[in-house]
């Protein structure tokens, strides 16, 4: 992203007035931040595409540009994480951890119901605190949901390839108190199978 500061101002400018439905471009300094956040994560998903690869026609395109166009997959991107839940609910399971399932089932409804695509697409909302095998540290927003949710569905998926029984077998061998624990139930069951 090269844009500098006068060329992002004017989109931060259209974004006040539309969230101010036009009635004023003044906000608040920390609306303002938050706005130029909202600008640069779209600009941002314009650069980076949908599925992270890099787009080259994104270096010709003006700030505003790039913020509408980054926009538009922002929203391509809300509408798959949508459908990639609504997949992984059909064979979720959470071998009676309430961590996971308190995650999964309530955390993330919880998320699409708050997450504002338009004026803060950068916060990720949950702290997502079922941990999943990877850093998710540098993930915001939306991109943060659907990267997590890829490692839900690939941790659900390992843990079919075993019968349940067996996989809370192990879990409770690993930790008695394993239905109440934080941490993450498919590295156990990895750890089980390799040795």
């Amino acid at each position: 992203m090269n844009y500098k500061m006068e060329e992002l101002i004017p989109v931060v400018t259209w974004l006040a007035k539309k969230y101010t439905s036009n009635e004023s471009s003044s906000v608040t300094y920390e609306k303002a931040q938050q706005l130029m956040g909202a600008v640069i994560y779209c600009i941002r998903m314009s650069t980076a595409g949908h599925s992270g690869e890099v787009l080259s026609y994104a270096e010709k395109l003006s700030a505003m540009e790039a913020y509408k166009a980054g926009y538009e997959i922002l929203l391509k991107k809300v509408s798959d994480t949508m459908e990639l839940y609504h997949s992984i609910l059909n064979y979720f399971d959470d071998y009676q951890n309430r961590c996971l399932s308190d995650t999964v089932l309530k955390g993330i409804p919880e998320f699409f119901k708050w997450y504002n695509a338009r004026f803060n697409p950068q916060d990720t909302i949950l702290t997502l605190d079922y941990p999943v095998t990877i850093d998710m540290s540098q993930y915001q927003g939306i991109n943060a949901i659907y990267i997590y949710l890829k490692c839900i569905e690939k941790e659900q998926c390992y843990l079919k390839l075993h019968k349940r029984t067996a996989v809370i077998d192990i879990l409770e061998k690993y930790d008695l108190e394993y239905r109440d624990m934080i941490d993450n139930i498919c590295s156990p069951v990895m750890q089980y199978y390799s040795t």
